[in-house]
């Protein structure tokens, strides 16, 4: 049994192997960069939205675990750091992760 799935891993690997494309020109290049950054930016986008979900959560998951008196501390305090995340992603982080964007504060290290 186990030399069959070994024979079959095997076989498996070798087709991916040669059956591998060959690099791709440079004319090539272009439309699967573009690509890239769409898939990169939509990713971004619905994983940024998740977060905002999370946030949220952790805010009502807070809220629950102290006293009354408390909750609206607790809920200023998540909305804070929330923004201030959003103004540092702002002028560090979107320039660290798209280094050919010109502008910003910081980042550019490529």
């Amino acid at each position: 049994m186990r030399v069959g799935i070994l024979a079959g891993s095997a076989v498996l690997i070798a087709v991916t192997v040669v059956g591998a494309p060959s690099p791709a020109s440079a004319e090539e290049a272009a439309p699967v960069t573009e690509t890239a950054y769409i898939f990169n930016s939509l990713s971004f986008l619905m994983h940024g939205f998740l977060v905002m979900w999370m946030a949220a959560g952790f805010t009502m998951l807070e809220a629950g675990l102290v006293r009354t008196k408390n909750v609206a501390t607790i809920c200023l305090k998540n909305i804070a750091l929330f923004s201030i995340a959003g103004i540092l992603y702002y002028l560090v982080g979107y320039n660290l992760m798209y280094t050919g964007v010109d502008g910003g504060v910081f980042g550019t290290f490529a």
